[in-house]
């Protein structure tokens, strides 16, 4: 992974959503369950950091996201009642293709110019076509 900008981690466990979005090297971590951001903390720039959270339900309960840099590369475990989990990384990418940092994607980009120009080459070939003699 080296030092590219964000990586998420997911994750679904007893019914609920469990995710690790973390920005960088030493930056900041969220942990949130269900879509809620339930605990915050810095990624370590070498080494492990545990974050703790909760559950949610009657009671809640704990869990534990231990997250590794092993030289640029994380690592992510979930800690359930004891269980503990690997987390895969995911991409950050929104349901549908959608990119999160409102950028268009790159191949939409050049669909969308490939489109303009050729809109442009058939307007100026219609304006200039001889007309027929009559």
């Amino acid at each position: 992974m080296g030092r590219t900008a964000r990586t998420r981690f997911h994750l679904d466990r007893d019914g609920h959503s469990v995710s690790v979005v973390l920005e960088r090297a030493g930056g900041d971590v969220e942990v949130l369950v269900d879509g809620k951001v339930v605990r915050q903390g810095r990624a370590p720039a070498q080494g492990v950091t545990v974050l703790r959270a909760e559950l949610p339900g009657q009671p809640p309960r704990p869990i534990a996201v231990t997250l590794g840099n092993l030289g640029g590369d994380f690592l992510c475990e979930l800690d359930v009642g004891g269980e503990r989990l690997p987390m895969p990384r995911v991409p950050l990418v929104a349901p549908g293709g959608a990119r999160p940092t409102g950028r268009p994607h790159p191949l939409r980009l050049l669909r969308r110019s490939y489109r303009r120009v050729l809109r442009r080459v058939v307007a100026h070939r219609s304006h200039h076509r001889p007309r027929p003699a009559a």
